[in-house]
């Protein structure tokens, strides 16, 4: 398990810029039917018993991001609560957390985790807790309101990568149905959608939405596969393939100044939901409490749709540069759906030989 460290001033600083205070606005009265003073106070009261607690231990799936470590001193800074950071490949976090539930050990409090990850541990694992109402939780859209017990956040968006070397603009993909056009065959790179990943979120999408008569032709296309996301995006740049698709839109800042463009489709971005759960028994309950609102609060979801991710509340990406704010609030296309999981892997293997 390691500590969070605390990152530089200058990222203090713009934290405590993006920075609006929780305390005005809460709307936890009409959810509980108590007195907006009486629900003040008893939020007063889960405040002040997570700071005796002083610590949270924190499991995410969403490994590599500086945010993750940004956002924790937010809220260290925040709550005087230190956060122990564990980051971990989704399933290698589920079976750590299925190991330590079943030997009586719950060790972690909160797991930064997707919307498909989060009905296995709720229907399967029976490792989480109800999710607790919260000043934030009764803000966000809609939309992102779910059945499984899960805190969202952000949405990740994906879309389409060219060289711009080798992809003259009159022949940019302007929609994912231009994949299909003869003239890439052999020319694309494409995340496997035989796996679980951005391969098959994109294949799970399209599908429903285009057809499988699309998927086919695109099948046809002579498509090489990978596994490495990052990779692949510097083997584009390279000149080694004209496309690759699906691309996590948010790197487009690590690839500045090479010769590659991310497009936004014209259908929209098939998207995955991030969001908080609650681990079973956690050690730190009240601070689990004030991290789960902290994430939906503005100043979090400021920070991710600085990034370009899209944020579940909205009016949050207003002063963004044009190319930040055109990722960030993308139309959302299409996700999977964890009950047709099997039936759509066997599907893809199927077309994707």
């Amino acid at each position: 398990m390691t500590k969070t460290i605390f990152v530089t001033s200058a990222m203090r600083k713009w934290s405590r810029r993006f920075f609006l205070t929780v305390a005005g606005g809460l709307i936890m009265a009409s959810a509980v039917g108590l007195p907006v003073q009486a629900q003040d106070a008893e939020w007063q009261k889960v405040i002040e018993a997570g700071k005796k607690e002083g610590t949270l231990v924190l499991y995410t799936a969403l490994v590599g991001q500086p945010s993750t470590k940004a956002i924790a001193e937010a809220f260290t800074e925040e709550y005087g609560i230190e956060v122990e950071i564990l980051e971990a490949r989704a399933s290698e976090i589920r079976e750590r957390v299925r190991v330590e539930q079943a030997a009586g050990r719950f060790a972690a409090d909160v797991m930064f985790t997707s919307e498909g990850q989060t009905m296995l541990y709720n229907t399967q694992d029976k490792s989480v807790d109800p999710l607790p109402v919260t000043p934030n939780s009764g803000k966000i859209n809609d939309r992102f309101k779910l059945k499984v017990p899960m805190a969202s956040v952000m949405t990740i968006p994906y879309g389409i990568m060219i060289n711009t070397s080798l992809v003259k603009p009159e022949d940019e993909p302007k929609s994912w149905k231009d994949l299909a056009d003869p003239k890439w065959q052999g020319k694309i790179l494409s995340d496997d959608p035989r796996a679980i990943g951005a391969g098959y979120l994109w294949f799970f999408s399209t599908h429903d939405r285009i057809g499988e008569d699309y998927v086919k032709k695109v099948a046809g296309q002579k498509l090489v596969f990978t596994r490495d996301q990052r990779e692949s995006q510097r083997r584009t740049a390279r000149g080694e393939y004209s496309i690759y698709m699906p691309v996590i839109l948010t790197d487009f800042s690590d690839l500045k100044g090479l010769p590659v463009k991310f497009i936004i489709p014209e259908e929209g971005v098939p998207y995955v939901l991030y969001g908080n759960v609650l681990l079973k028994k956690a050690p730190h309950p009240n601070a689990a409490k004030l991290y789960l609102d902290f994430m939906q609060s503005p100043t979090v979801q400021k920070i991710y749709a600085g990034l370009g991710y899209g944020p579940v509340l909205d009016g949050m990406t207003e002063g963004l540069p044009a190319d930040v704010k055109a990722i960030s609030e993308a139309k959302l296309y299409g996700t999977t759906d964890t009950t047709r999981q099997n039936e759509m892997l066997a599907k893809s293997k199927e077309i994707f030989k």
